[in-house]
């Protein structure tokens, strides 16, 4: 049962890793061409998504226990 919790665990880490990963991709690629808006409101949305992430996370987490 304690293993299980660390296998959460980590698989949060790196789904948290991978989104700001996604979202540092995003702003650099995006940050040369003139649609800074189109940039600021793909980012929001995407920081937006990250705590309905996070909360299933935690939810499976506590369900496991």
């Amino acid at each position: 049962m304690h293993s299980e919790v660390w296998m959460w665990l980590a698989a949060g880490v790196v789904v948290t890793l991978a989104f700001f990963g996604l979202v540092a991709y995003l702003v650099r690629e995006l940050k040369s061409t003139r649609r800074l808006p189109a940039v600021l409101a793909a980012v929001a949305v995407l920081i937006g998504a990250l705590p309905a992430v996070l909360y299933a996370l935690y939810h499976v987490l506590v369900a496991t226990q």
